[in-house]
């Protein structure tokens, strides 16, 4: 049946509820700016027609303390809008509570759209949130102070900000002319009489499970990771299984699970679509398909456990699913650890070897290229989950693999994936051993880059390092040379890796022979046109800095020595490096500078092969399948 109904009429006798299949609050500032401007200009008597608002009625019934009888209702669709409606409506109330005159209107709107008293004499909840945000919405959103911790999920901390923006909304009428208490009636007189809604009503639960597929608010659609929770509600609620207990341990079990992944991803960071999509991606590809081309977000999972296969067999449904969810989010804890290694608590498993696996996990993050490597990592993880030493072997040649493969040889970030995701898979299913696995991913960098081709790009015969300026690698291979200068002096670096990366990268290189040196005679009697053109981007010329500004072009006797910024007071020990080693710069130091910097990457960078070298399997894989974006 569909109506069209205001607020006030939407919210007479029901509570409304967001089933746990439900994404969390995902409105954000954008969302709700245009939720305010339809207010704007919405005139005192004229409708505005906000969407349609899909609903399912419980059985349940509840009553507040005046003995009035409210139905239980699910939304299916619409709960952003109501959410954020509920929201506004808390704000006018508190902001109306302080006009004498409006004090009873005030209490009105809190009781009838945000929290009543029940017959039992406890709060009454006209709205609840799922599981993930509910707390943190009745405890931390609606009450005036914070009544609890920080938000833990990036749902809540939207929460938190529509919040916040729709009370800066309303401070904003403190100019109006007729006052604020009168523009405030005015708005509250919109929101409840003048939004109009088409309300649909579910009348069977099974139809719940194609319409929230189907159906999104406004320019936010659901994310891969939010379809597969949904699904696998849906399927919670619909399995055809006598024991209810055993239905409800499984609804129990994903919201567990989710909330659990959620609040991991949002305190690494990583709480965005795309870095859901590749947990779940890279999930897939280590435990269900190798395949990456086969890969169809959440279609791929549903497809898994559709119904339909369980027909005669739903226990086994069950089971399959409880298994999946555990894999899951164990698969996250690894995920964000890989990702984001030096967060608090990452690797706090590793008993030994803690602190080598975060910074050598750290160095391939910096490469810029970890996507390749996430299902092999997964996999190594959860399957030798208490020998560390294990994870940080495959570690190494991961991140020797990145920069010999991706930043040296140049390759898209795609070669090599597939072999590298089908050891992760075979690690996983316990195909390998460990020797086995050490030498399949040195067989793929032999192919890809063995020791003959490394040892020629490093050479200094090879013309490529007369212009690495526009090297992607260049950051990454002066950082590196930086660390090993601070461990020979038993420390570590002084300026942070982080810092470098915040600043543009031409602030944080430096052209020792500067890339102009017109008017400049110490440099113009040392280096014509022609050998400047050869030399100025050489790797030999390029280090790492903090004070490109000041240096700028001047001589290399004032770059040594300076007031504001010279290399013999530079934190950065390369720079403190140049200062010692060098009294003048010709195109003899640059050549010096880059047979140094290269000897010492030949030994940084090498991989034993005296095993043999390594077995490539799979050479008939295809390796064309979609690129991967950098992290960098």
């Amino acid at each position: 049946m569909n109506n069209t109904f205001t607020l006030q009429e939407l919210f007479n006798n029901r509570i409304f509820r967001v089933p746990d299949f439900q994404r969390g609050y995902a409105w954000e500032k954008q969302q709700v700016g245009e939720f305010l401007e339809d207010l704007e200009i919405l005139s005192s008597a004229r409708h505005h027609y906000t969407g349609t608002i899909v609903l399912h009625a419980e059985d349940a019934k509840k009553q507040d303390s005046e003995g009035t009888t409210y139905t239980e209702t699910n939304i299916v669709d619409g709960q952003q809008r109501l959410t954020t409606i509920v929201l506004l409506l808390n704000e006018i109330s508190g902001e109306l509570s302080a006009f004498e005159n409006s004090q009873a209107l005030a209490a009105g709107i809190k009781k009838n759209y945000v929290e009543g008293t029940s017959i039992d004499d406890v709060p009454l909840y006209k709205l609840s949130l799922n599981k993930d945000t509910d707390t943190f919405f009745k405890k931390g959103v609606l009450p005036e102070s914070d009544g609890v911790a920080a938000p833990s999920t990036a749902s809540a901390q939207r929460l938190l900000d529509a919040k916040k923006q729709l009370s800066d909304y309303l401070r904003k009428a403190d100019n109006d002319p007729e006052g604020q208490e009168s523009w405030l009636r005015k708005l509250l007189d919109k929101v409840t009489s003048r939004l109009y809604f088409n309300l649909y009503q579910v009348e069977h639960i099974s139809e719940v499970g194609v319409i929230f597929e189907v159906m999104n608010d406004r320019g936010k659609p659901l994310t891969n990771l939010e379809k597969v929770k949904n699904y696998l509600l849906y399927v919670a609620a619909t399995l055809d299984v006598q024991q209810q207990d055993t239905k409800d341990h499984l609804t129990d079990s994903v919201n567990d699970a989710w909330s659990d992944i959620l609040k991991l991803l949002m305190e690494s960071g990583l709480s965005s679509p795309a870095d859901e999509d590749q947990l779940l991606r890279s999930h897939w590809i280590m435990r269900h398909d190798p395949q990456s081309r086969n890969w169809d977000g959440s279609k791929s999972v549903k497809n898994r456990f559709d119904l339909r296969k369980y027909q005669d067999d739903p226990s086994q449904m069950l089971k399959d699913i409880h298994e999946y969810i555990d894999e899951l989010r164990s698969a996250c804890i690894c995920y964000c650890d890989a990702r984001r290694p030096t967060r608090d608590g990452a690797f706090k498993a590793f008993t030994s070897k803690r602190n080598d696996v975060k910074s050598w996990n750290s160095k391939l993050v910096r490469v810029g290229i970890t996507a390749t490597f996430l299902p092999l990592l997964m996999a190594v993880r959860m399957r030798w989950s208490s020998e560390p030493e294990k994870y940080l072997e495959v570690l190494k040649l991961c991140e020797a693999f990145a920069f010999r493969v991706y930043r040296l040889n140049g390759y898209r970030s795609n070669a090599g994936q597939a072999a590298l995701f089908r050891l992760g898979y075979d690690v996983a299913h316990e195909k390998v051993d460990f020797g086995s696995a050490i030498s399949r991913l040195k067989g793929e960098l032999t192919y890809r880059c063995g020791d003959k081709a490394y040892k020629y790009r490093m050479g200094t015969e090879d013309q490529q390092w007369s212009e690495v300026y526009g090297w992607t690698g260049l950051r990454y291979f002066l950082y590196e040379y930086e660390t090993s200068l601070a461990l020979d002096k038993g420390g570590s670096p002084k300026v942070s890796w982080q810092e470098l990366r915040e600043r543009n990268r031409r602030d944080t290189i430096e052209h020792i022979l500067p890339q102009s040196i017109d008017n400049q005679d110490y440099w113009q009697k040392r280096f014509n046109s022609d050998v400047h053109r050869e030399y100025v981007h050489d790797i030999g010329n390029l280090t790492l800095t903090k004070g490109n500004p000041y240096l700028s072009n001047k001589s290399f006797p004032n770059k040594k020595r300076g007031e504001k910024y010279c290399y013999e007071d530079s934190l950065l020990l390369e720079e403190q490096e140049i200062a010692k080693s060098w009294n003048d710069w010709t195109a003899e130091s640059i050549t010096e500078r880059r047979a140094k910097l290269l000897e010492w990457a030949k030994k940084r960078w090498h991989v034993d092969f005296s095993d043999g070298g390594g077995v490539r399997q799979g050479a008939d894989i295809d390796d064309d399948v979609e690129d991967e974006e950098s992290e960098e």
